[in-house]
């Protein structure tokens, strides 16, 4: 009598099962990230829904499946948007656990049609390749809740990111899940390959923490005092913030501003956007002035006197309004419309700025959608994106470091803002350019979180490892919080209670390290999703060629 392979005989799943398997799935999934942070379960969390894509007879059914039992791990930690975007809450949660059923189905079919292919190769090349997807392509890009994250918490694992960025990380991690199921149903063939495979894994962490682990030889770079201020304005300020609640919020930053400079550092930061006036830069005030509205350079006046008298420069986040145009009736239009950052010194604007080149999907921009000004209004009037704004951000053409005058010479500094921070290559992008960035600051706005401080702590989590990818220290200012001193390592050496005004201070060394990550970026997750691609063109092709051969 014949006997079916244990594969074979594992295939009828009942639909409880793929729903389980994503289930646990996301579960283990919350257990390794913020607030509870067991960073260890990040190697297994993928198993369930490996193996399930690995045995099923039914794909897209249990895809499906599958993706609903995950649901719940994406909506607890998106539940915040609910109060952003009530409408979009349902949408963006459909979206992301999809992304589960995609692995299981994908997965699957390249294991039917290819059967002889390990799971050590092609688990992981599915799972990164569909991250990068998500985290750099569709949509401008969403790159949280990546499986190799949670492993920020380990110092030697994480160094392994100063080769090739997180997404080698996510790779190494999900190399275990394939290794399990070769271990379990493979060949003797493929079971030597497996043994290949895991050396190959083993040696990717060894050579990973040795390159990231730091350096006692290493000589510190320069030091440089900061001084951040750390504002707890609701997020409403980017929608509905009056003249009075701009004015008092504004005296309250100078306040803070006078506290920081107790210390004497050598500069003194600002979170995002943080400037209440119209115009922050030269040619904006000057514009509004021409207009007849000079009383409304009061604020940007005041500042640069303050700045002045304090002798501290000073890194603000503004919103910048390019070839400003006021009427008759005092209605003003202007070409382009940027998310700033300025550099403030003996009481006035430096010339150079850093404009926002990545605007945050569905926050300040529409991906694709904008392209559409009838379709932009539809979304607008449902209510997918963040409640109350216009989505008028432009992106900006340029990559820029800021110089920042300090005694002795000047500092480089990269200035990704809010979002951007967890988008490694825009890091990259602004890192790498003109001479290089000694240091990252960054800027954002965390009040949209609301009350969900592990959020704050996931964007702060996500932030870190840009210090690994790039070799910097990282300075974050955060509405709200959590404003934080980070080294080249991505160690937090300091940082502020969430939803709290004030002020931190600590000196950061910079100059940091050259890291092989610079030079090639996420060129290793490119890879994995260019063969995740031509393996579905592939098996697209040749199963088209079968059907005109039958036909």
């Amino acid at each position: 009598m014949a006997t079916s392979s244990p594969v074979r005989a594992e295939r009828s799943q009942p639909m409880r099962t793929p729903i389980l398997c994503g289930l646990i799935y996301a579960v283990l999934m919350w257990l390794a990230f913020p607030p509870i942070s067991l960073w260890g379960l990040a190697f297994v969390a993928i198993w369930p829904i490996a193996w399930l894509a690995w045995v099923t007879d039914r794909p897209l059914r249990d895809a499906v499946l599958a993706s609903i039992g995950s649901a719940p791990f994406f909506a607890y930690h998106h539940w915040w948007i609910g109060d952003v975007s009530a409408v979009g809450l349902g949408p963006l949660i459909v979206y992301l656990a999809a992304w589960t059923g995609l692995f299981v189905v994908s997965t699957s079919i390249i294991h039917r049609r290819l059967p002889g292919l390990p799971a050590a190769l092609v688990v992981p090349t599915v799972w990164v390749g569909l991250e990068v997807l998500r985290g750099e392509v569709a949509f401008n890009g969403y790159p949280w809740f990546l499986i190799g994250q949670p492993l920020i918490a380990s110092q030697a694992l994480s160094g392994v990111a100063s080769i090739g960025g997180v997404y080698l990380v996510s790779l190494l991690v999900v190399a275990a899940a394939g290794v399990w199921l070769d271990a379990r149903y493979a060949s003797k063939r493929v079971r030597r390959i497996n043994i290949g495979v895991s050396a190959l894994v083993m040696l990717g962490w060894a050579v990973g923490m040795a390159a990231g682990a730091p350096k006692e030889s290493a000589t510190p770079g320069h030091p440089l005092r900061v001084a951040v201020v750390q504002t707890n304005v609701p997020s409403d300020n980017k929608v509905r913030w009056t003249r009075e609640q701009q004015q008092q919020d504004f005296a309250e930053f100078l306040e803070l501003s006078v506290q920081a400079a107790q210390s004497n550092p050598d500069v003194l930061i600002w979170p995002e956007t943080m400037f209440p006036g119209p115009a922050l830069d030269a040619a904006g005030a000057s514009a509004i002035a021409q207009a007849g509205y000079s009383n409304e350079n009061a604020m940007r006046d005041q500042l640069l006197t303050f700045q002045s008298r304090l002798g501290i420069p000073m890194v603000i986040g503004a919103i910048t309004a390019t070839n400003i145009q006021i009427d008759a009736q005092g209605r003003q239009s202007q070409d382009a419309v940027y998310n700033s950052v300025y550099v403030l010194n003996r009481g006035r604007v430096l010339d150079e700025r850093y404009d926002k080149l990545a605007p945050t999907p569905f926050g300040e921009t529409l991906p694709y959608i904008s392209r559409w000004p009838a379709l932009q209004r539809l979304v607008m009037f449902i209510g997918l994106g963040a409640s109350g704004m216009d989505f008028g951000l432009d992106a900006g053409h340029r990559p820029t470091t800021l110089k920042l005058p300090v005694e002795g010479g000047e500092v480089s500094l990269a200035t990704p803002i809010c979002f951007e921070s967890t988008q490694s290559r825009i890091c990259r992008r602004i890192v790498t350019s003109g001479d290089g960035a000694d240091v990252l600051v960054v800027l954002t706005n965390d009040g949209w979180f609301g009350d969900w401080d592990q959020v704050r702590t996931m964007h702060l989590l996500l932030a870190r490892w840009r210090c690994v990818e790039l070799g910097l220290p990282m300075v974050r200012s955060a509405n709200t919080g959590q404003s934080a001193l980070i080294d080249g390592h991505g160690r937090v050496l300091a940082s502020l209670s969430p939803r709290v005004a004030g002020v931190l201070e600590g000196t950061v060394h910079v100059g940091g390290r050259h890291t092989l990550f610079r030079d090639i970026g996420n060129l290793i997750g490119w890879v994995m999703l260019g063969l995740y691609g031509v393996a579905l063109i592939w098996l697209a092709g040749t199963g088209l060629i079968q059907r005109r051969n039958v036909a």
